[in-house]
């Protein structure tokens, strides 16, 4: 075992190209699924934590249970679309990088629009009645989100890049693990245990550590450089 961690880390060290392959692969993929689910989940968490229409407890309860959705089943459906007989066949993104994308996307979206309405409702909740009497627009209030907000949307962009960068069973299904082309760190860490090449499957697994530390770590900064309380000095 002792073996086994010494190889794993000669092998993060040494630059190995499949290593460096994978551990660049996942970091394109997880960040541009994230920046897109926070793109679109910004204005729909704004509408749903300031504009009041029937129905809207029925909208946040259905993005709440989607974000307990298993990763397997984000994969399945992605893939029924993907696949030649479905409605996005031609486009022939099943076992690439794009499709592992798309399910990450969609995986970590609920969570994002979740997460930005409760905070932006919070704000709402105490600062909304001040915004009415202005007649605040819908833009106006996504910038008073930024302003007043930072720090927690910040937050939210890392807790989801986390869950993106972590999960592995929509890549196997849409991204089939294929070496240099869509084998993402997850996957490379179930392949090499599959395989006995615990060196090597610690080596990722490595690499997933430093990336979840460091997040965390960039998340705790980010609390203590924009506190909640400069929120009521905005």
């Amino acid at each position: 075992m002792i073996a086994a961690v010494v190889e794993a880390f000669q092998l993060v060290i040494s630059g190995d190209p499949a290593l460096w392959d994978v551990i660049l692969r996942s970091l394109w993929i997880s960040t541009t699924a994230t920046i897109l689910a926070m793109v679109v989940a910004i204005p729909l968490a704004v509408l749903l934590g300031t504009v009041a229409f029937p129905g809207r407890w029925v909208v946040n309860t259905v993005v709440g249970s989607f974000q307990a959705m298993p990763a397997v089943v984000v994969g399945l459906l992605i893939y029924l679309l993907l696949t030649r007989q479905g409605p996005l066949g031609d486009l022939r993104l099943l076992f690439t990088s794009w499709a592992i994308l798309i399910a990450q996307f969609v995986l970590v979206l609920p969570m994002a629009v979740a997460l930005v309405t409760g905070r932006m409702r919070d704000l709402w909740r105490r600062f909304g009645d001040l915004y009415r009497l202005d007649g605040a627009s819908f833009p106006t209030r996504m910038r008073a989100l930024f302003v007043m907000a930072p720090g927690p949307i910040i937050v939210v962009g890392l807790t989801v890049f986390g869950r993106a960068i972590s999960e592995v069973g929509a890549a196997i299904i849409v991204g089939g693990n294929l070496e240099y082309a869509t084998r993402v760190l997850t996957t490379a860490i179930k392949l090499e245990v599959e395989q006995g090449k615990l060196a090597e499957a610690l080596a990722f697994g490595l690499v997933l550590l430093v990336l979840a530390l460091i997040v965390n770590l960039s998340a705790r900064l980010v609390t203590a450089a924009l506190p909640e309380g400069d929120i009521e000095r905005k």
